[in-house]
Parts: C-alpha cells; sequence; structure tokens
C-alpha cells in the first residue's frame, strides 16, 4: 500500500502537478466539469420525461436521434468554424444556448405546457451546438497545457468530466425522484450559467490573423484532410471503429429509461442507479486506462475497451435483475472509458496541431452515426422489443470489430 502511494505521488508530481496549478487549464477543466454534468443529465431527465408524457420507448430513442441529427452535417465543417471564430467563441456561444434550452424547458413542464415537439426541438438546438462544442473543447488543449503535455492534460481533463457524468447521473435520478422535473431542469440553468462565466474567462487562442486562417482553409481544403486521414491507418482505425461503436453500441445507452421502466419495474431512481454504475465504470475506466498505456499501446487498449463495451451491452440486454444490470453496466463504462479517453488521445497525439481540428471534424461525423443508429434501434426495438433489440446490435458490433481489427492490423500490432 506504501509502495502504491509512493508511486502515485511521484507520477502525480513528475506528470501533473505543473499543469494543475496553470490558472487557465483549472479554469477551463471547471467549465468541462459543469458541462458534462448538465449535458449528460438533461439527456437522461429528458429521456424520462418523454416517457412519462409517451410512455413509448420508440419516442425515447426518436428524442436521442434529433439530439444527434447534426453531427454528419455539422461535423465536416466544424474544424473549419474553429480555425475561424477560434475555440473560447465557441464554446462560449454553445453554453449559453444550452442555457437557453434548459429554462425553457423548465418553463414549459411547470407551466404543464411540455410537449414531445418542444423536447425534439430542443433536442435538435443543443446538438447542433455540441457538434461544434465538442471538437473545440479537445483541441483547446493543446493551446492550453502546450503540445508535449496533451495527453497528461486531457487524462485530467477527460477525467474530471467523467466524473461530472457520474454526478449528473446520480444528481439526475435524486432530483427528478424527490423535486420532480421541473426543478432538474432549474439546477441545469444554474451549473450551466456558471460554466458560461468560466468559459467567459479563458484565453481566446487565436494566435493566427484572421487573414492567415483563410489562407489556411484555401491551402487544406476537404480532400486535403480525406488524404492525410486515408494515409494515417491509425487514424483511419480510428473512425472505423467510431463509426461501429456509435452506430450499433452507443445508441443502446438511450433505452436506459425503458429498461428502468419496463424491464426492471423501477422508476426515477433505478434509472439513477443504472446510469450512475455505468458513468461510475467510466470514472474507474480511466485510471486503469491510463495505468495500462504503460504496458499496451493505446491503440490496442482502444481496441479492448470497445470490445468490452460492446459484450457488456449484450449482457445487461438480458438481465431482469438492478443489482445484475447495475455490474454489467459497470463494466462497460470501463470499456466506454477505454474507448472514449484514448479515442480523442489517438488523434491528438497523432496529427499535427494544423490538422487537428480538421481530423476531428471528422471525428464527429464518424460520431454522427448516431442519429442513424438510434433511428435502426427504433424501428427494432418496435420489432423484437428492447432485449433483443439491445443485445442484437451489440453482439453485431462486437462481429465488425473483430472484422475491423484483421483488416486494420496497425491497430493492435507494434512496428506498423
Amino acid at each position: 500500500m506504501n509502495l502504491m502511494k509512493i508511486y502515485i505521488m511521484e507520477l502525480w508530481q513528475e506528470r501533473f502537478s505543473s499543469i494543475v496549478k496553470n490558472k487557465i487549464f483549472q479554469r477551463l477543466v471547471l467549465g468541462n466539469f459543469l458541462w458534462s454534468f448538465t449535458h449528460f443529465a438533461f439527456v437522461l431527465v429528458s429521456g424520462w420525461v418523454v416517457l412519462l408524457l409517451t410512455n413509448s420507448p420508440v419516442k425515447v430513442i426518436l428524442l436521442t436521434f434529433f439530439q444527434f441529427s447534426a453531427l454528419p452535417v455539422v461535423g465536416l465543417v466544424a474544424g473549419k468554424a474553429i480555425d475561424w471564430l477560434g475555440n473560447r467563441t465557441i464554446m462560449l456561444v454553445s453554453q449559453i444556448v444550452y442555457t437557453i434550452v434548459y429554462v425553457s424547458l423548465a418553463f414549459l413542464i411547470y407551466t404543464e405546457m411540455i410537449q414531445f415537439e418542444h423536447l425534439a426541438i430542443c433536442a435538435i438546438i443543443t446538438g447542433v451546438f455540441w457538434s461544434i462544442d465538442w471538437p473545440a473543447r479537445r483541441s483547446i488543449l493543446g493551446y492550453v497545457v502546450g503540445e508535449n503535455r496533451v495527453t497528461d492534460g486531457y487524462i485530467i481533463d477527460y477525467t474530471v468530466q467523467t466524473f461530472g457524468r457520474v454526478l449528473g447521473s446520480a444528481a439526475a435520478g435524486i432530483i427528478t425522484k424527490i423535486l420532480g422535473e421541473t426543478w432538474s431542469y432549474i439546477g441545469f440553468t444554474v451549473l450551466s450559467l456558471l460554466a458560461v462565466c468560466l468559459i467567459w474567462g479563458l484565453v481566446d487562442y487565436q494566435s493566427r490573423s484572421v487573414k492567415h486562417k483563410a489562407n489556411s482553409l484555401v491551402k487544406m481544403p476537404m480532400e486535403f484532410v480525406w488524404k492525410y486521414v486515408l494515409d494515417e491507418k491509425v487514424i483511419l482505425g480510428v473512425l472505423f471503429v467510431t463509426m461501429t461503436v456509435n452506430f450499433l453500441v452507443v445508441p443502446n445507452r438511450s433505452l436506459f429509461p425503458v429498461f428502468a421502466s419496463n424491464i426492471l419495474m423501477g422508476d426515477a431512481l433505478y434509472l439513477g442507479y443504472l446510469a450512475t454504475s455505468y458513468s461510475l465504470g467510466g470514472f474507474i475506466g480511466i485510471f486503469l486506462a491510463y495505468y495500462g498505456l504503460g504496458s499496451y499501446r493505446n491503440t490496442q487498449l482502444f481496441l479492448f475497451g470497445t470490445i468490452l463495451q460492446s459484450i457488456s451491452f449484450s449482457f445487461f440486454a438480458f438481465s431482469s435483475l438492478l443489482v445484475v444490470s447495475s455490474a454489467v453496466l459497470f463494466l462497460a463504462g470501463i470499456g466506454s472509458a477505454y474507448f472514449g479517453v484514448l479515442q480523442s488521445e489517438i488523434i491528438l497525439t497523432h496529427t499535427s496541431l494544423d490538422m487537428r481540428n480538421d481530423v476531428l471534424g471528422l471525428l464527429v461525423v464518424a460520431i454522427g452515426l448516431q442519429p442513424l443508429g438510434r433511428l435502426s434501434l427504433s424501428a427494432l426495438t418496435s420489432i423484437v422489443g428492447p432485449r433483443l433489440a439491445l443485445g442484437g446490435t451489440t453482439f453485431v458490433a462486437f462481429l465488425v470489430l473483430l472484422v475491423v481489427s484483421a483488416r486494420l492490423p496497425a491497430l493492435w500490432k507494434d512496428n506498423l
């Protein structure tokens, strides 16, 4: 135990101590914590509200479809938009829009005017801004901590964001159960306003002049970005794996409210248990992934996480006990952490600074397969039910990941 404590202290002093003393980094990470907390809890509570309004699992999935429907289109221009406007501007405008959405939904629920259409419109709006906001929050790290410290900075940032998801999941279930849906959205509004204040104080990292940016956009058309990705097999593999997971695995998280209510016969508190187990696994998985980087390549751990998540979801589909469901989702959360933290870490460390925003934009496009996955899941759920839909899609994902691994050995073999 003492040796482990000494190891952790030495690691902290060597890798992280100087970063966390950076005031700008502190402001960024705290703002991202609030962003992650509110966004994840917002998605959960909105799904719960739809289920209460419609009693339709299909409409719960449709809501999450709307939340990600803009990704395939907006992702193509996200990198250019960030280059042109700057990371801080994108983040600030997006956070203000989220705040307006939260307070609007709180008002509609309080006045009993809320309809599914209102939630769908808000989902589309938040999805459009998230499509640009997410890569902006990733790529700004290179400016804040420097290129040589970007992995360490990202590990801290992702850890704090995941902790925000854990707390957000728990808070969503508890506050909704005790105080109701209106107070949940009011809480999101307050925290989002705090995030706006934090982002406002960030440095606007626009080191290049507008003229230089315009020239850069001309010099690097989209065809050049595609060629760059096709030549970099590791990045290409990450994009293929991301498309697979976001089409076949991630959409199943929208069924959490359905499993909590219709399968486990619980209430909002059950939803909080499931989401918290998944998020807690994701939080612990970050440390396991970082520890694993000392012995394995980041791409190998990335593949391991995606496969673990797929298999765990397949088992979750056929559990009827809350304890078993929570335990399996905990394992799925660990896999999601390997996938989530290393997905962006690989991109950040395998791309040059001038290509990073464009490649992250393509990553958003890959994530943008979620809407199609959610539509497919919605249709499948209406035909075979939530159990077979979730179990079937995640098992197919496992098979596809094996094929991708075989066709792109650079992801797991050394010296390729």
